[in-house]
Parts: C-alpha cells; structure tokens; sequence
C-alpha cells in the first residue's frame, strides 16, 4: 500500500494568475477569505525557508497552530510549504496555478508522508477534499468580489 495519501481539489477561476497569486499570497487577509487558515506574524517576502505560522480552525482535533517552511515560492504559478512532524506525519503542501480559458486552473494538493500518514489520512480522505474544495470556491468568490 502506498504510504503517501495525496488529497487534490482543482477550482477553475475567471481571473489571471497574477489576481489570484496576490490573494493567494497575501497571508494577513487570509481572515477575510479563507474559512479555515489565519496566518499569525506574517513575513514580508515569501522565499524558500520562510517560515509561516497559522492557526487551523476546522472544528476538529487538528485545530491549533502550525507551523509551515516554504519549500518553493515561483509568481504567479506555484506555491509549496511543509509542515507536520518528520517521520511521524508531514504533509507537503503545494499551490498551482495555470492559465486557463482567459482566468486561472488552481490546484490546491497536499501530498502525507511518514508512519501515520495512511492511518490518519485515508479516514477523512473526502472530508478534506470537500475541505480543499471549498477553500478554492472561497478563493475563487474572494477574487469575485473584487478583494
């Protein structure tokens, strides 16, 4: 069996890369979109081996703060950060972002790694996905109302 779950949800957005890379980059207004994710002492640049602190609000026994590394940073396409616990449970968390049809194809994936990555992924497997997926909608409607 694969010892890495990788949970993916894709939101087609009618806005270029470069509109939704600044929301998707612009940690501090996290609060006024993301329904999960607010970022705490957000840095200035966003470069490999920045770290970023978050607190996850998801109304289960995951929620509390994290601590993510960013792994790759390259505007507007691709986003990636990691964080968890190494050997135990990581997950490498990746952002893409693909013209498409005049607006933006965006996927939003996060691929588990480590002893507890099957046991504690493969249960709530589509619950994070309907997770992903609604973070892209939020992403999605936060361009819509023109942020």
């Amino acid at each position: 069996m694969d010892n890495s779950p990788v949970v993916t949800a894709v939101t087609d957005i009618a806005s270029p890369p470069e509109d939704v890379w600044r929301v998707l980059t612009d940690f501090a207004g996290y609060e006024q979109w993301h329904p999960a994710l607010r970022f705490v002492d957000v840095p200035a640049d966003i470069l490999p081996g920045t770290q970023l602190r978050a607190q996850m609000t998801l109304g289960t026994e995951n929620d509390g703060e994290y601590t993510f590394t960013v792994l790759h940073s390259e505007e507007p396409r691709r986003l990636v950060w990691e964080g968890g616990i190494p050997d135990v449970l990581m997950g490498q968390h990746s952002f893409v972002l693909e013209p498409c049809d005049g607006g933006t194809r965006f996927t939003e994936s996060e691929e588990f790694t480590g002893a507890a990555a099957v046991e504690t992924v493969e249960p709530v497997r589509s619950r994070m996905e309907k997770g992903y997926a609604s973070y892209g909608r939020a992403l999605k409607e936060r361009l819509f109302s023109g942020y």
